[in-house]
Order: C-alpha cells, then sequence, then structure tokens
C-alpha cells in the first residue's frame, strides 16, 4: 500500500472514535496565569465548553479562548478571531441565521456575527428589565422555536439558578424581571460543597446549559464546585422555558469521584446531523491549580421515564455513533520499565490511572521509553498518551510532542504501531488509533518536546483486546 493511502486509511480510522480527555489542538494558558501580578507556575486551562451546530460545521467556545471548529466533533482546529479571551464560561446560541455570545462577569455582554471564524460584534453590556447593568455569572443562552430568546445563569454561592427572556429587538436588555428556578437544596446530596459532598451549609450551583426535547425543557446545572473530583450536573424539568421546574429523579445525571475521567460538569448538549445528542463537559486536572481542566464528551440519552442522563463519563474508546468500542485499557497497573526515571517520577505512575502523577525521564535521556507488559498476547488497536508539560512564563511553545509506539510479540522485533514523530499536532493530548496488531508488549518512545524539556508522561493507556491465543504470566 502506498503511504498516501496508509494515511488516508489511518484518517478513516481516526474519524471514527474518540477518548476522553479530548486530544484539542491549541489549548490556552490560563487567563489566571497571564494576569501580571500572578507568581507562580504557568498552566494551561481548558473547560466550561459550549458547542453549537451552525451551518454544517460544530463550533467550540471554551474558557479562555475560542474558538474551534470541527466537520465531525473528532477533528478540530484552533481559529484566532477579533474575540479571542471574553471571560469564563462563553455560551453561544442561534437565531435568525446569526450566532449570540456571551460569558460571565466581565463578559456580561452581548456578540453577535453571522461568521463564527469571522467578526464578532459587541452589542452591549447587559442590562435589567430596570435598565441597570447587570453582571451574570456561568450564562447559558438559548432559542426556543418560536424565536424567543432566553439565558439561564447564577449569581454566586446559594443563589440559585435564574431565567430571563431577552427582548427580541435587542438581547442586551431583559424582556421581564428575572426568575428564580431553584435554589441549593442540602437533600440533594451532590450539591452539597467540598470533594465528599460533606457540607451541607451552602453550594455551588452553576453551569446552566437547557435542552429542548419531546415538548419539555431540561435545565442542567452543575454543582458543587469546580474544583472538586465529584463535581456533577443535575437537571430540573419542565413544560415551559421559565418553569415551574422539577428536579428529576433520575439525578445527578452525570458524576465520576475515581478513574481517570472525573470532576465532569458545567456542560453544553448539542445535536449532531443523524439527531444523537451530545453532552460536552469540564474534566478536572488539578495538577497545578485547583481548577486547571479538560474537556469531554459522551452520549446523552433520554430513559423510559423521559429523563435525561449521560452515558458517561466514558474512560475507553467510543465510537462517534454513541456506540462503545469493545476495546479495553489493557495497560493499566501493568509492568512497566524505563530507559530512565527522576526519584519521584517512577514509570508505574505512567500506568497508575490517575491524572494528577507523572513519570518524568532524566534530563539527559535523549530518547525515553516506557516498556509496558501486558502479560499476555493481545490485539492492539489505540493508545492515548497525555503528556506532562511544564510552561515557561512568557515563553509558551506549541505543544508538540513528537513519539513512536511500537509493538512486540517476542520482544526482540519491533514493528510501529503508531508513528507520531513527524507530526505538528499542537497538545499535550494525543489519541492514536490504527489496524488491530497482535502483540505482548507496547513501547512508548519520546522523541522530541517542546523546547527539549524532559519528556513526562502523565499517562500512557494501550487499549485492545485479549488474542484467541491464551495467557502468558500469573494473574495479578
Amino acid at each position: 500500500m502506498q503511504p498516501q493511502a496508509d494515511e488516508e486509511k489511518q484518517q478513516t480510522i481516526m474519524n471514527d472514535t474518540y477518548c476522553n480527555p479530548l486530544a484539542i489542538p491549541g489549548i490556552p494558558v490560563s487567563r489566571v496565569a497571564l494576569n501580571p501580578e500572578y507568581r507562580g507556575p504557568w498552566w494551561r486551562e481548558f473547560g466550561d465548553p459550549s458547542v453549537i451546530r451552525f451551518k454544517g460545521m460544530y463550533y467550540l467556545f471554551a474558557s479562555c479562548a475560542m474558538v474551534w471548529s470541527s466537520p465531525d466533533l473528532i477533528r478540530w482546529q484552533k481559529h484566532e478571531i477579533n474575540l479571542n479571551d471574553v471571560g469564563w464560561a462563553p455560551a453561544v446560541a442561534e437565531k435568525d441565521g446569526r450566532l449570540y455570545l456571551t460569558a460571565s462577569w466581565e463578559g456580561s455582554r452581548i456578540w453577535t456575527t453571522a461568521d463564527p471564524l469571522g467578526h464578532w460584534e459587541c452589542l452591549g453590556e447587559i442590562k435589567d428589565e430596570k435598565g441597570e447593568h447587570l453582571s451574570w455569572a456561568d450564562p447559558a443562552l438559548f432559542t426556543d422555536a418560536d424565536g424567543t430568546m432566553y439565558c439561564y445563569y447564577s449569581l454566586g454561592v446559594n443563589r440559585g439558578l435564574r431565567g430571563v427572556p431577552l427582548c427580541s429587538g435587542d438581547p442586551t436588555r431583559f424582556a421581564a424581571a428575572p426568575t428564580c428556578f431553584f435554589e441549593f437544596n442540602p437533600d440533594h446530596w451532590w450539591e452539597r460543597f467540598g470533594e465528599c459532598n460533606q457540607n451541607p451549609y451552602f453550594s455551588h450551583l452553576e453551569g446552566a446549559s437547557m435542552t429542548r426535547h419531546g415538548g419539555r425543557y431540561y435545565l442542567q446545572y452543575s454543582a458543587a464546585g469546580a474544583e472538586w473530583r465529584n463535581y456533577s450536573v443535575g437537571c430540573y424539568v419542565a413544560d415551559h422555558p421559565l418553569g415551574p421546574f422539577t428536579p428529576q429523579k433520575r439525578n445527578p445525571v452525570l458524576i465520576q469521584r475515581g478513574g481517570m475521567i472525573n470532576g465532569c460538569g458545567h456542560n453544553s448538549i448539542v445535536e449532531d446531523e443523524q439527531g444523537r445528542l451530545w453532552c460536552f463537559y469540564t474534566i478536572l486536572m488539578r495538577r497545578f491549580r485547583g481548577l486547571e481542566r479538560r474537556i469531554g464528551m459522551d452520549p446523552v440519552h433520554f430513559d423510559e421515564n423521559g429523563e435525561l442522563y449521560v452515558d458517561g463519563p466514558s474512560e475507553t474508546p467510543v465510537r462517534i455513533d454513541g456506540t462503545p468500542t469493545g476495546r479495553l485499557l489493557l495497560s493499566a497497573g501493568q509492568p512497566v520499565e524505563a530507559s530512565s526515571f527522576r526519584v519521584g517520577h517512577e514509570p508505574d505512575l505512567a500506568l497508575d490511572n490517575y491524572i494528577r502523577t507523572y513519570y518524568e525521564a532524566a534530563p539527559e535521556d535523549p530518547a525515553p521509553t516506557l516498556t509496558v507488559d501486558l502479560l499476555g498476547k493481545f490485539d492492539v488497536a489505540a493508545v492515548r498518551v497525555i503528556f506532562h508539560e511544564k510552561l515557561t512564563p512568557h515563553e509558551v511553545l506549541p505543544a508538540r510532542f513528537r513519539f513512536l509506539v511500537e509493538g512486540t510479540l517476542d520482544g526482540e522485533t519491533w514493528f510501529p504501531l503508531a508513528d507520531c514523530r513527524g507530526k505538528t499536532f499542537d497538545g499535550h493530548i494525543r489519541y492514536e488509533t490504527f489496524e488491530p496488531r497482535s502483540v505482548v508488549k507496547v513501547r512508548l518512545t519520546v522523541t522530541g518536546t517542546p523546547g527539549g524539556q524532559p519528556a513526562g508522561v502523565v499517562d500512557f493507556a494501550v487499549f485492545g483486546n485479549a488474542s484467541e491465543a491464551g495467557y502468558r504470566g500469573e494473574p495479578r
């Protein structure tokens, strides 16, 4: 097969599946780190997604930059526009062939455009029904079937979620007084503040998102703090966009405390071209700072009672039709050897299925390797590599990591599985798929890092299934 045909075949495979956290290029440096008064390590941040399908393309807006486009929800491209960073938690909706955008606090304005990649016009600051300026938090814009645009938002700790219709001729103005739908309810255990939902005295209800389905209105919200692993999504339902809302019996609709993917909240639901619903949500990293985040996605469904839920968070590859691939995580906790390591960052930390630890090679190692023994013969079909990246303030380089993944059946003859030594993808999360190959061991070789920094790996995940030819080694 010719090299070009090989590349096209690989691209076809790549278009079929995704794996969380999403491998999206151009993740920005946190706006906290960019504050001139901040002193400390820099880090990238990417959360609070708002995703919309507009004129045949999908567009992703997030804290703290914009915008990304995709034809299929898998291949994303970063674009620079005149807005760049309008504030935390941007929200977007369509009305009459135009997009309308707002954000939190200092971003409490309305921008509009007919071309998401073109020029955005600022229509002005948000004004309440009395004409007074208002700053909202974590807004969600929603356009109903009759063309009325609404905004759902919060105002801070223990202040609940509100909603309001916006004026048809001027969406910067409230068309009526806002309605408070519900406030913190300590009987809803997922709303209680803290890593273990241990604090019944207050909560952050935030991250509003509205979905209309089957003539009903599903108002999603997040609690009880984006810095916690149990950050989750709840849902209230009504027959009108302004309520009255009642909580679903099936709550929370998305939560995960352990594993690789957790802190799943502040979501946005988008409908694809086939009518399937997808939930994009924040994933907690919390490696450099409490609010360090990335983004994941998973299918949305409605149960026999008409209640919304998210089929996730997923930690293994999923097809873009929403069905699991059946590929299992093979590498977690398996025996691993490294060509070198720094004390305190041993190679097993790349296989502990935990996003807050990492392996690091010795600085003098020019091409560090991690060799994983799968303890048996497996058909491997995909890998995910999350690299550890050290940012130097005021000198942020593209996150271009070059690497090679190989397999072997006998420990002597190695063959390539994923060759990324020549790719220019700007991102520290990489997900690569390929034709299934039978292997006993898998080797990751890092051949290049941004600025030549020591190679670090947060997670090296190998996905596949057991081959028919038996098992080698003792069960662990």
